[in-house]
């Protein structure tokens, strides 16, 4: 069988606009807040962390999703993890109040450790975005991709 891979790429647009709010929040805490109160300082320290993992992931190839004939790697703040086709069941949708992600299941094979995860959201994983694709599509890319490369030896 032939190599194949497709790789999504951040979007940017996206990352943009979150760094863009978190730089306002930290201003906002210098200039707006009282001095020297608890909130001001939280305020100021969590958006100024915001501001660095944004920055982070603004850089090339700090972030993507990579199919490939064996399974996908997941690369986030420059830290990959490989899941083979053969290890997951299938892949869904999951709602989280306003955010839409892609998830999925491990095969029975590969269930340890992964319990907490299935009660609290009813899957055991999910990937840390949608690449600038709609969540519907990109479930259906995976599992079109987990179809056509299951059990793929290479």
């Amino acid at each position: 069988m032939k190599k194949e891979s497709k790789l999504l790429k951040s979007y940017k647009i996206t990352i943009v606009i979150l760094l863009f709010v978190s730089t306002l929040f930290v201003v906002l805490g210098f200039t707006v807040m009282e001095e020297n109160t608890f909130t001001k300082w939280v305020t100021i320290i969590f958006f100024g962390l915001c501001i660095v993992v944004f920055i982070i992931q603004l850089l090339p190839n700090s972030s993507y999703l990579k199919l490939t004939n064996e399974g996908f790697e997941v690369r986030s703040l420059y830290r990959s993890h490989f899941t083979k086709w053969t290890d997951v069941s299938g892949f869904g949708i999951y709602y989280v109040s306003f955010n839409t992600m892609v998830a999925f299941d491990y095969t029975e094979e590969h269930k340890k450790g992964k319990k907490i995860s299935k009660i609290l959201s009813s899957y055991q994983g999910g990937l840390p975005q949608t690449y600038g694709m709609k969540a519907t599509e990109l479930a259906a890319l995976m599992n079109a991709w987990k179809n056509k490369n299951e059990g793929v030896e290479v």
